[in-house]
């Protein structure tokens, strides 16, 4: 089995960033960014993030010539449509967080004749282990402290979710793909979820039954299309939203 090295270096210091030792590096994920939507965003995050996916596709171009690097993207780039997006279809989202994704996309492909480069926009993922202060646990939290009805403060948005353990199969899978330098796939289950339907599967895994209401009638769809992925690597997503809601429940908490 090969050694595996941890290293921690800061994207945002201006120090070097440390050289492969020995042999170059064969391929690279970049998935550092100021990455929750939902968080207040402004100039600085958007250029943050920018300077530290410069700072990393630079530094590959210099040190491994070459190497497989995957740049992890997000679903909120694409302009808003009723149907499943595709890679194709036009971007456009006016959010600063989807800003910052942009312009990291097109700093990679500007790399793209030193290096081999991928982008994978990445939909809602979930699963077992999430942070505090994202949806799911914020839901698991209130309905343990036995809040009901389940009060929502956002909307019932129609979502495209994907377990990150079908997510960290398919990133794998891009290891060994044959595909063109620059190449953009949707990395997504391709199923339509409304929020509330989401919630309904935590309460069932739980056993609990409570009212979800939501204080925005308005609705928002973002799924995606993942044909072009499943057909370049032969990956497919394996596990339904209820495996993934028992999942959460059954991780340690």
């Amino acid at each position: 089995m090969p050694r595996l090295t941890v290293r921690t270096v800061n994207l945002l210091d201006s120090a070097p960033l440390p050289p492969p030792e020995g042999r170059p590096w064969d391929a690279a994920f970049h998935l550092a960014a100021h990455s929750v939507p939902g968080i207040s965003w402004n100039r600085d995050l958007v250029l943050e993030n920018l300077s530290m996916t410069a700072r990393v596709f630079d530094h590959l171009a210099e040190h491994a010539r070459g190497c497989r690097a995957i740049y992890v993207s997000s679903a909120f780039v694409y302009a808003p449509k009723q149907g499943a997006v595709a890679e194709d279809d036009p971007t456009g989202s006016s959010h600063p967080y989807a800003l910052s994704k942009l312009l990291g996309e097109a700093w990679v492909l500007s790399k793209k004749e030193h290096l081999q480069v991928f982008l994978v926009r990445s939909f809602n993922q979930i699963g077992p282990g999430m942070s505090p202060g994202l949806l799911i646990p914020d839901i698991l939290a209130r309905i343990r402290s036995g809040e009901s009805p389940l009060l929502m403060r956002g909307r019932n948005d129609i979502r495209d979710f994907l377990d990150w353990r079908d997510a960290i199969d398919a990133y794998i899978q891009t290891l060994t793909v044959d595909a063109p330098s620059g190449r953009i796939w949707n990395l997504c289950s391709g199923r339509a979820t409304p929020v509330s339907e989401l919630v309904l599967e935590v309460l069932k895994a739980m056993s609990v039954e409570a009212e979800v209401l939501f204080a925005n009638p308005n609705q928002e769809t973002l799924v995606g299309n993942p044909a072009r992925l499943m057909k370049d690597t032969g990956w497919f997503p394996r596990r339904s939203l209820s495996d993934t809601a028992r999942a959460i429940l059954e991780a340690p908490h």
